[in-house]
C-alpha cells in the first residue's frame, strides 16, 4: 500500500534513513530485565581524559567516552550511515562527471518541495517535518545531507522526464476526479481472505467490524488504522490495478470478494464515494504538469538511489557495517 507521508516523498535517499531508538526503559521493565548498559569508566585526570573524546560525565564522577558507545552506535545505525556515505560518494562522482554543482538554491528548493508535499498549510508542514525528522533520526547533519542528496539526484534525472497527454490525464484524475474512501485487509491465502470477508459481513457487518478485524488480521501497514486508506482515485498508480478495480466496482457499504494480487489477497470495504470536483482540465493543466513532473522525477530518483546504494564494488572491512550479513 501507499506509504504514509515521509521523507521518501522526495527521493529514495530518504528511505535510506534509519529510525530512532528510544533510550528509555519501557514501562513495567524492572532494572533486572533492562538491557545491560556499557560500564562507565572511572574518573581520570584531565590530562588522560583529553586523549580520548569525552561524551558525558555521569553524576559528576564517571565519564563516558566515544569508545564506550561505538559498538552500540554501529549496531543501531552503522549500516544506514555506511549506505548513505556510499550513495553520497557515488553521487558526487556522477554530478562531477555531468558538470553539475548542487548549490544553495537547489538545496533550498528541495526543502520547499518537501514542505509542499507534506501539507498545503505552511505551519502544519513544518510541524509534520519536525515529527518525521524526530522519527527518522534526522538531526541537523543528516537532514542537511538528505536535502543535498535529493537535490543531486533530482539534478541528474530532471532532463530525463517527459510529459505526455496520458500522464496528464492520469494526474488530472488523481487530483480532481472522483475518489473512493475504502478500508482494506491483506491476507496471506484465499482461505484466510474468504474467512475474513465472511466474518466482516456477519451480524450485519459494517465499517466498525471490518476495522476491528483488519487491526487483528490484516498484513498491511494500514491495519493500525483499521485498514483505512486515503481517498483513492481510479487512475492512481500508487495502488495495484486489481485493488483499484475492486474499490471502484464494489458498492458503497459492501464488501468485495477476495482479490488476488501477487501472492496475497485483498478484501475491500467501500465506505464512501466522492464525486469529481468542478475544476476542468484547462484550468488544472499547469498544476497537473508540475505534479506529473515531480512524480516522475521521484520515480527516477528512487531508481538512481537504489543503484548508487548497491554494495557491489564496496569492500567492507568491519562486518558490523555490512547489511548483507
Amino acid at each position: 500500500m501507499r506509504a504514509a507521508i515521509s521523507l521518501a516523498a522526495v527521493g529514495m535517499a530518504a528511505g535510506l534513513s534509519g529510525g530512532c531508538a528510544s533510550n528509555s526503559v519501557p514501562s513495567g521493565t524492572s532494572p533486572s530485565t533492562a538491557p545491560a548498559a556499557t560500564p562507565a569508566r572511572a574518573a581520570e585526570p584531565p590530562a588522560q581524559r583529553a586523549e580520548r573524546p569525552l561524551v558525558a560525565i555521569v553524576d559528576g564522577r564517571r565519564t563516558i567516552e566515544v569508545s564506550a558507545l561505538e559498538a552500540s552506535l554501529v549496531e543501531l545505525a552503522g549500516q544506514t550511515a555506511l549506505r548513505e556515505e556510499i550513495v553520497d560518494t557515488r553521487l558526487a562522482r556522477r554530478l562531477e562527471a555531468a558538470g553539475i554543482a548542487v548549490d544553495k538554491a537547489r538545496i533550498e528548493r528541495e526543502e520547499r518541495l518537501l514542505l509542499e508535499t507534506l501539507s498545503d498549510d505552511a505551519a502544519r508542514a513544518v510541524e509534520l517535518l519536525g515529527e518525521i525528522r524526530t522519527r527518522q533520526g534526522l538531526g541537523p547533519v543528516r537532514y542537511a545531507a538528505l536535502l543535498k542528496r535529493n537535490a543531486g539526484l533530482r539534478a541528474l534525472v530532471e532532463r530525463e522526464v517527459s510529459i505526455d497527454e496520458e500522464g496528464l490525464a492520469n494526474m488530472f484524475d488523481m487530483l480532481h476526479g472522483p475518489k473512493r474512501v475504502a478500508r482494506i485487509a491483506v491476507l496471506a491465502s484465499l482461505g484466510d481472505a474468504q474467512r475474513f470477508a465472511a466474518d466482516a459481513a456477519a451480524d450485519g457487518g459494517g465499517a466498525g467490524r471490518f476495522a476491528e478485524l483488519a487491526v487483528a488480521r490484516s498484513l498491511d501497514e494500514s491495519a493500525a488504522r483499521g485498514g483505512l486508506l486515503a481517498p483513492v482515485a481510479r487512475r492512481d498508480p500508487s495502488y495495484p490495478e486489481g485493488l483499484r478495480a475492486a474499490i471502484f466496482s464494489t458498492e458503497v457499504g459492501a464488501i468485495s470478494p477476495p482479490v488476488l494480487d501477487g501472492a496475497r489477497f485483498y478484501v475491500v470495504l467501500v465506505a464512501e464515494a466522492r464525486p469529481a470536483d468542478a475544476i476542468g482540465m484547462a484550468e488544472a493543466r499547469g498544476r497537473c504538469e508540475r505534479m506529473l513532473r515531480l512524480s516522475r522525477e521521484r520515480l527516477l530518483m528512487d531508481a538512481l538511489a537504489r543503484d548508487l546504494a548497491s554494495f557491489e564494488g564496496v569492500t567492507i572491512f568491519d562486518r558490523a557495517y555490512d547489511a548483507r550479513r
